[in-house]
């Protein structure tokens, strides 16, 4: 029996197409025309022919298994490379401890003490607070020819040094030139100085804006402002003033905003009390005694441990949980908890869908002015230059909304997938009230009897309803 025919004379007659990815990581093999069983032994093997085409690496089971690919139709995978794996890019290690990172800790009774929550890190003059790693070495891969495929290296970082720090001759550290708070601003290290005022902060000092932290030792009168890129510290109350802070906001009494107090955090915020108030923070919310009638919103956790813990009415938003002892009250006032995702996420899908709303009904009225004109075309009427002037422009209109709505809808589809993945529990440790709506990611349950003890939790698109359990409080 002389030599088997090649697969190449196949090739060449059409039946089928061997295909290499232009980064010589992938071999597929499109059979167009199938062979029948008997026709299969005139011809070497898959292996021998691609090994005479230089594909020896990554060899799949279609590959090896001699030629049953070309009995039928369709495109096949005979080889795949292994790609390289770039290297860990370099990293500015931070010295100190970072305020978002907090710890509650809890006596043998199980009780917080809110107050000794924050532990701001401080530094001294030439102290360095910041240094340099340098970027690691890849993983080289190999393309389907055996050839290796060098790995992209990391990419080098860099210390951007912001107010009171300078950087080191050599630029891999950074050093503090006065005596502050360590923080990150944006993406700079920064030393940030204490601004006190002994009072209230109202008619005798005006509005408050620092670059560092703030200490107030009084109370934030109503209508007033106080911002600042570190933290802001209250030891009184807040009325229906305005906080803004770059940090974290702790105030020692209440917030009692009268229904236009506002208070903005990226870190964490801590209080007795927040009545008729907006809260927004980037962290975590800590309340010791109730919430009431706010609305309130936390891209970590929201919890109320205190005596009684409480959240009657208003909204209530987290990115993980929300902890209290309980939720609503006797006489059913409605009360939402929403808890699995990021706030700001619930608001963009909000917006998309009204958007999506508005534009598909720009893109119908748009349908019915060129159902018009082509009725008056087929009547066989002539388009005068307002008609078509119009035309135009609407067609113009037409075709931004269809773009438009394309994406908005592209991003409602990543937002549910978003929602879906997410985790969050609401946790009651007494009692839950009729009235109280809780949202677990994209999926709503509505208490319609009081119920004792209880979590809330989100299994297979659906809220389910659970014992109490008492969550393991770490470090953020």
């Amino acid at each position: 029996m002389g030599d088997k025919k090649s697969l190449g004379d196949l090739e060449r007659e059409g039946y089928f197409q061997l295909l290499v990815s232009g980064d010589r990581m992938r071999a597929e093999l499109l059979v167009k025309r199938a062979l029948a069983e008997e026709e299969l032994n005139l011809y070497e093997d898959l292996v021998s022919f691609l090994n005479k085409k230089g594909i020896c690496f990554g060899l799949t089971e279609e590959a090896k298994n001699d030629l049953e690919v070309l009995k039928r139709t369709g495109t096949y995978l005979l080889a795949e490379g292994i790609r390289p794996q770039k290297g860990k890019d370099g990293t500015v290690r931070l010295l100190f401890a970072e305020e978002i990172q907090r710890e509650l800790q809890e006596d043998e009774e199980g009780r917080v003490d809110f107050f000794e929550f924050l532990r701001v890190p401080q530094v001294t003059p030439g102290e360095t607070i910041a240094e340099l790693l340098p970027p690691e070495e890849g993983i080289p891969g190999k393309n389907i020819f055996g050839q290796e495929v060098p790995a992209p290296l990391g990419k080098p970082a860099k210390i951007v040094a912001g107010k009171n720090v300078e950087l080191s001759p050599d630029g891999n550290s950074a050093i503090a030139k006065v005596a502050g708070r360590p923080v990150v601003v944006g993406k700079a290290v920064t030393v940030l100085p204490l601004f006190e005022v002994e009072g209230n902060v109202g008619v005798s000092t005006g509005n408050l804006s620092f670059v560092g932290s703030i200490l107030v030792r009084g109370d934030v009168e109503s209508d007033f402002v106080v911002e600042a890129e570190g933290d802001v510290e209250v030891w009184g109350n807040v009325e229906a003033a305005k906080i803004v802070a770059g940090g974290n906001v702790r105030v020692r009494g209440g917030i009692f905003g009268k229904d236009r107090g506002i208070v903005q955090a990226q870190g964490n915020l801590q209080a007795k009390v927040i009545e008729n108030a907006a809260i927004e923070v980037g962290g975590d919310i800590l309340v010791e005694r109730a919430i009431v009638h706010s609305t309130v919103s936390a891209k970590g956790n929201v919890i109320l441990r205190g005596n009684p813990g409480a959240i009657i009415g208003g909204t209530v938003k987290a990115g993980s949980i929300v902890w209290a002892r309980t939720i609503g009250s006797s006489i059913g006032t409605r009360t939402e908890v929403m808890v699995g995702v990021d706030p700001t996420l619930h608001e963009e899908y909000r917006r998309l869908q009204e958007d999506v709303k508005k534009l598909q009904e720009e893109i119908q009225e748009a349908e019915k002015v060129f159902r018009l004109i082509l009725v008056k075309k087929q009547s066989g009427g002539e388009l005068d230059a307002r008609t078509r002037e119009l035309l135009e422009k609407v067609k113009k209109g037409y075709e931004v909304a269809q773009a438009k709505k394309g994406f908005c809808e592209s991003r409602l589809a990543e937002l549910e997938e978003i929602f879906e993945s997410r985790e969050g529990k609401v946790l009651v440790e007494e009692k839950v009230y009729p009235q109280v709506r809780v949202t677990i990611g994209r999926f709503t349950y509505i208490v319609r009897d009081e119920i004792q003890y209880v979590s809330f939790s989100e299994r297979n698109k659906e809220v389910v309803i659970g014992s109490f359990e008492r969550p393991k409080l770490g470090k953020r």
